[in-house]
């Protein structure tokens, strides 16, 4: 049965620790995201770029394992039309569970040394396809679940608390594969790490099945009507906040793998070292995230977007100055830069999240997030291909520019660096719904 968001309970939380004004059904949100945390951060994080390297994947291979998540999302805009047959949780729980079986493979390749390092990149690459191909279908039931329980006044602070469990999975995690690839790397150390990925996605499979479910019945009719892509266009909040959107694609869209084949192979960072390091990217929205998340359901979203941004903007001209040899490579260093990093971009997506809910209308509500999904999720798989392309064909560039050594992502961090920058006054044209009549989403 739907769970009318009207009429949703306070819960003080685990240990009376986390208090928040909707029930305990609806925290189990939280816990499946932390255990889900988990299972990403391997899958499609470090350890999977970190197994995909030593198998001998180039910068394109790499960009292309970036890609498979959003471009994957694009799925979302054919499932959408059978959405309505089913409840939201249902059609999550079917989908997460089938890509679970695609981990438990990427789990054995590391132990297939009798077998070519072509063929394990081969298979490897075959099962994130796989993976996030089931993922991309399921992923169409969570927004309009999430919209449908939870309220528009209280979105930022069930978005800020989520970010909070999201990055404590995440630094537990990266603490955990840090341990096990202590020492010398080998084959049993990568499987062992990605056997705890298949561990969280089971264990979040038994949350997500203890949240409430939302069958589609008051709001069934009204969310799944069909919406032109000229009805979409011509509502200013949704058409600027997707432009908007699509501009910052070009700065996040290889953040998962470029960052890491820098630190791999020109800082000579050891795996455990990168796992340890990238534990300051989830501290940092801990210390901060609760703090915003409950100042965004008053303040709006627009002014913590452009301040993510500008912080964030400040965090990649840094980069860029490291690995230009202006400054020396220092664990020290990259570790604050993840901190500011990974604050600025919790900031942006909490904040970019609470408005995206806002500037879609509850009349075709599936549809606008179907497309709005796909559209993004297209730009953000082709970007990282795209940076791929650029660094390989930059190959072993080593040229200087007065104090600057540019070499190939040295190259890549200031590109970034200088679009960050265009976004930052581009952000100028998100229109926050509630300050204009237009209707936010209830």
């Amino acid at each position: 049965m739907s769970k009318d968001p009207d009429s949703v309970s306070h819960y003080l939380g685990p240990w009376g620790a986390f208090p928040v004004p909707y029930s305990k059904g609806i925290f189990n949100f939280h816990w499946f995201n932390f255990y889900n945390a988990i299972c990403f951060q391997i899958i499609i994080g470090a350890p999977v770029v970190l197994l995909a390297k030593d198998l001998g994947a180039n910068s394109v291979v790499l960009g292309i394992i970036a890609a498979f998540t959003p471009l994957m999302t694009v799925l979302q805009l054919p499932a959408a039309r059978y959405l309505e047959r089913y409840s939201y949780r249902s059609f999550a729980l079917s989908g997460w569970a089938l890509r679970s079986v695609f981990i438990a493979v990427v789990a054995v390749i590391p132990m297939l040394s009798s077998a070519s390092r072509e063929f394990r990149l081969s298979l490897l690459l075959g099962s994130l396809f796989f993976f996030n191909l089931l993922r991309g279908i399921s992923t169409t039931a969570f927004l309009p679940w999430i919209t449908t329980l939870v309220g528009s006044e209280i979105r930022g602070r069930f978005i800020s608390v989520d970010h909070m469990f999201i990055n404590s999975g995440s630094l537990v995690t990266m603490l955990f594969s840090a341990f096990l690839m202590s020492g010398s790397v080998e084959p049993l150390r990568y499987s062992l790490v990605i056997w705890v990925s298949v561990a969280g996605a089971a264990i979040s499979l038994l949350y997500m099945r203890q949240i409430p479910d939302a069958a589609q019945e008051r709001n069934s009719v009204e969310s799944a009507v069909k919406v032109s892509l000229g009805e979409m266009a011509a509502l200013v909040p949704f058409r600027n906040w997707m432009f908007f959107n699509l501009l910052f694609t070009l700065v996040a869209g290889g953040l998962s793998v470029f960052p890491v084949e820098y630190l791999k192979m020109q800082a000579h960072f050891s795996p455990s070292m990168i796992y340890l390091l990238s534990i300051g990217s989830f501290l940092g929205p801990l210390l901060f995230l609760q703090a915003v998340g409950r100042r965004v359901d008053h303040s709006g979203s627009r002014i913590f977007i452009r301040g993510a941004v500008l912080l964030f903007t400040v965090v990649l001209f840094l980069w860029f100055t490291m690995s230009s040899g202006v400054i020396p490579h220092d664990w020290k260093l990259v570790l604050i830069l993840n901190l500011l990093g990974g604050t600025a971009m919790a900031i942006y997506n909490m904040a970019n999240g609470h408005l995206w809910m806002a500037v879609v209308p509850e009349t075709g509500k599936n549809h606008y997030f179907a497309v709005s999904m796909v559209i993004l999720s297209i730009g953000s798989g082709v970007v990282p291909i795209l940076w791929g392309c650029l660094l390989d064909a930059l190959g072993g560039l080593d040229m200087t520019a007065g104090p600057f050594h540019l070499r190939r992502h040295s190259i890549y961090f200031l590109g970034i660096a200088l679009i960050a920058v265009v976004s930052f006054f581009a952000s100028r044209m998100l229109v926050e719904p509630r300050k204009t009549g237009v209707r936010a989403v209830a």
